[in-house]
């Protein structure tokens, strides 16, 4: 069964404090059937997290390992996360891992993804993931809640002014300070977009930009930056996730089944 609301699909993904042993939140993953295998998208800066232990989810009985092939694009040399402008990454699961999230998500169908040549025609878009401020922790039970951040996609002038390119990069305009509400139209104090990344970014269908439909909008991109004083929300559209798939797969995903 796939996922119709997007909020099915998006996973909170921990990891363990290296201070403390407890988990913390550090982002969040898309769980999608793509090329009919499953897979979890997210940031690379989520992943990097590896290097000091395994990022975990909810599974069967718990919170749980993820197990399986893990791509992403690589830097550059001398290049830090801070300057990746693309920071993306994937985890190919294991059939069993998929089964585990199963217990509490559907993967998103391949239909509901869409590869953008360019993120010039894009309309109103929407990021959705599990922001750091909706973890709690209450003895040792943990949860997460989901969040929204609706804006209008960034025009030709946005992406030269910060550097990137339409042709990978997905910009959606979030300023905080003008963050008004749907049912009152009055200014609101939104929810910070902080520990959201590797959520996703939708796209809107043109005369569907205030719906509250989600079975209408497409996957476009992976969030990944938040620039509040700019009120600007980047992540890179799914062509590039596409790209390091292929890799992948002519590794044969490290033999993953």
């Amino acid at each position: 069964m796939f996922a119709t609301d997007p909020e099915e699909s998006l996973v909170p993904l921990f990891a363990e404090s290296e201070r403390t042993g407890s988990l913390q939140p550090v982002g969040t993953g898309i769980f999608v059937e793509f090329m009919s295998q499953p897979f979890l998208f997210t940031a690379a800066h989520v992943t990097d997290e590896l290097k000091n232990g395994p990022l975990m989810a909810p599974g069967f009985d718990g919170i749980h390992s993820l197990e399986g092939y893990v791509g992403h694009i690589d830097l550059l040399p001398d290049q830090s996360r801070n300057e990746d402008h693309i920071d993306i990454a994937y985890y190919r699961l294991c059939t069993l891992c998929s089964r585990s999230l199963c217990t509490h998500f559907r993967p998103l169908p391949r239909s509901r993804c869409r590869l953008l040549t360019t993120s010039l025609g894009l309309g109103v878009c929407s990021i959705y993931g599990h922001p750091a401020s909706r973890f709690k922790r209450k003895g040792g039970v943990y949860g997460s809640e989901t969040a929204t951040w609706r804006g209008v996609a960034g025009s030709a002038e946005d992406y030269a002014s910060d550097g990137l390119s339409p042709e990978s990069n997905v910009i959606v305009h979030f300023h905080k300070k003008r963050t008004v509400s749907r049912e009152t139209g009055k200014r609101i104090n939104p929810i910070s977009p902080r520990g959201a990344s590797g959520g996703g970014i939708f796209a809107w269908p043109q005369g569907q930009e205030l719906s509250e439909d989600w079975s209408l909008p497409e996957l476009v991109g992976i969030f990944h930056t938040y620039k509040e004083p700019k009120g600007l929300m980047i992540g890179t559209s799914l062509i590039a996730v596409a790209a390091a798939i292929q890799l992948g797969q002519m590794k044969n995903f490290g033999g993953v089944q």
